[in-house]
């Protein structure tokens, strides 16, 4: 294929992505026609038709220089965007390949770089001829080993890369299960003793704020440094992914080569660990670049990717539904509320963490009393520490009258609308459709099992009360719960379902 037919196709395919996007499609096929290429060696030169075009493609840079290093088959590049008030210069003869010795050299770039500073340290770029480097992923691997171990590729990471999130002390010997989380517990073990198998790849773990999932993923980062030093791994919330791609891609002063390899930062690794993932809807140009970097991640072999969130896969808001199926491919476990007995040893584990000494019946009654989250539990420990630390003990009334606050039996008793929140989710389907008059099979079923959750879990609340809640009247709410009941004895898959449902709503 020749230089003009290789641009055209790739041109094409950079459009054809955005075949959601109109707009976005037709701006690249323009940009596109606005730019040819010249190579020179492992030069790879983009020249501007206008100055328009030049001003915006760095913004697509990355796509159109992954799309032509696959169609090209040309792996190791230089990049070189000529600006087009500029007088074209002689292309410079290419640069020797970098030879290794015991530390690993910078490979060359087109011509003697200045210096900026910026988040990654100092980054080559040219005024009026803006040049990119190959970045890490793309450097001569002369010693067989992959780049990403390499100390010169190492040393060229940018700093998020090079900061450790990962919580030492969060690990598998201190994370408190119980018997209804015990499985999501093994297969947890399971990944951080044989990361990448496809039989649990992707693990996506969910469930409600404070019930634990950070501590797990700390437990499989760090069993997984223990036991498998030679993996490569790296931990993000959804906010700091965010906030690194758009420094990355707002640098325009520097153009380093982390814009044009920012995806290759995290499919060079082994392991992916993403926590809090329901937040990407915030930033939809970072949740496109997300959503590219895992589906390649899933493809590649011997890779593991984790992901974390408060919500399953099917209520991700602005999440492509082909890839919310490929959540589904690996293992999707919920994790569920501490019952009060687990809520107990959790307060012990705590205190001795904290370094608290409290007596058996403070740590029942927090127990009994805090059952929101983890999180609660703590700050319960860290406002009786104070106490103890001010008056030299404390006692069990002292305990009572100082977690007043934070104990609020009315937050602490289940409600419909929490019944309806959490049936909703399970379902997929919306609260409104089930207060409605819908008669969808599934927002029937749905509707149909909130009422019955509802009749089973607080005490007192008449079939009148229920119907008001859904806009039904009593006989209907009656003959729902009766059509669930006997479904609940017949088919076991809805059953299982509405177990799980009474044991996360469950306030003891």
């Amino acid at each position: 294929m020749d230089l003009i037919s290789l641009w055209n196709q790739t041109v094409h395919n950079v459009a054809e992505s955005y075949e959601k996007d109109d707009k976005e499609k037709k701006l690249v096929m323009m940009i596109g026609s606005q730019v040819s290429v010249l190579i020179n060696g492992r030069i790879l030169t983009f020249q501007f038709k206008s100055s328009y075009a030049y001003e915006i493609f760095p913004d697509y840079l990355s796509a159109f220089f992954k799309e032509f290093k696959r169609l090209s088959g040309i792996q190791e590049l230089t990049i070189k965007l000529q600006d087009p008030n500029q007088s074209v210069q002689p292309a410079p003869a290419p640069a020797p390949a970098p030879q290794y010795t015991q530390q690993p050299t910078i490979p060359p770039y087109s011509a003697t770089p200045n210096y900026a500073q910026s988040e990654y340290g100092q980054v080559p770029y040219q005024q009026g001829q803006m040049t990119f480097a190959g970045g890490p992923v793309a450097q001569k691997n002369t010693r067989g080993i992959s780049p990403s171990r390499q100390p010169a590729a190492t040393q060229q990471l940018p700093k998020f890369m090079r900061e450790d999130r990962i919580n030492p002390d969060k690990t598998f010997e201190n994370y408190v299960t119980d018997p209804v989380n015990s499985l999501i517990f093994a297969i947890a073990k399971k990944i951080a003793a044989a990361p990448g198998e496809t039989t649990t790849n992707p693990f996506y773990i969910y469930g409600a704020s404070g019930l634990g999932k950070t501590h797990l993923l700390f437990a499989i980062a760090n069993e997984i440094r223990r036991g498998h030093p030679e993996k490569t791994l790296v931990y993000l919330r959804a906010e700091e992914f965010i906030h690194f791609y758009v420094n990355a891609m707002s640098n325009r002063n520097s153009y380093d080569s982390m814009q044009v390899n920012f995806q290759d930062l995290f499919t060079s690794r082994d392991v992916f660990i993403v926590d809090d993932i329901q937040n990407f809807i915030k930033a939809e140009k970072s949740r496109d670049t997300f959503f590219e970097i895992i589906a390649d991640f899933i493809d590649r072999p011997n890779r593991q990717l984790i992901l974390a969130s408060d919500v399953p896969p099917g209520n991700l808001k602005g999440f492509n539904q082909r890839l919310i199926s490929r959540f589904g491919s690996g293992v999707c476990r919920e994790i569920y509320p501490p019952d009060t007995e687990t809520r107990a040893a959790i307060t012990k584990s705590k205190c001795r963490e904290f370094h608290v000494n409290l007596p058996d019946n403070i740590v029942q009654y927090i127990a009994t009393n805090i059952r929101s989250n983890v999180r609660e539990i703590e700050g319960a420990i860290k406002t009786l520490q104070t106490h103890i630390m001010t008056y030299n003990g404390i006692t069990y009334d002292d305990a009572v009258k100082t977690l007043s606050v934070l104990v609020n039996n009315k937050n602490q008793i289940t409600t419909v609308e929490k019944i309806k929140d959490r049936v909703a989710k399970e379902f997929e389907v919306t609260v409104s459709s089930m207060e409605s008059a819908e008669r969808k099979k599934k927002i029937s079923m749905a509707r149909s099992m909130a009422m019955t959750l509802a009749s089973d879990l607080i005490p007192g609340l008449s079939l009148n009360d229920i119907g008001r809640e859904f806009n039904k009247d009593h006989s209907s709410v009656h003959d729902a719960i009766k059509r669930t009941r006997q479904r609940i004895a017949e088919d076991p898959e809805y059953s299982s379902t509405f177990q799980r449902l009474t044991l996360s709503l469950k306030k003891e």
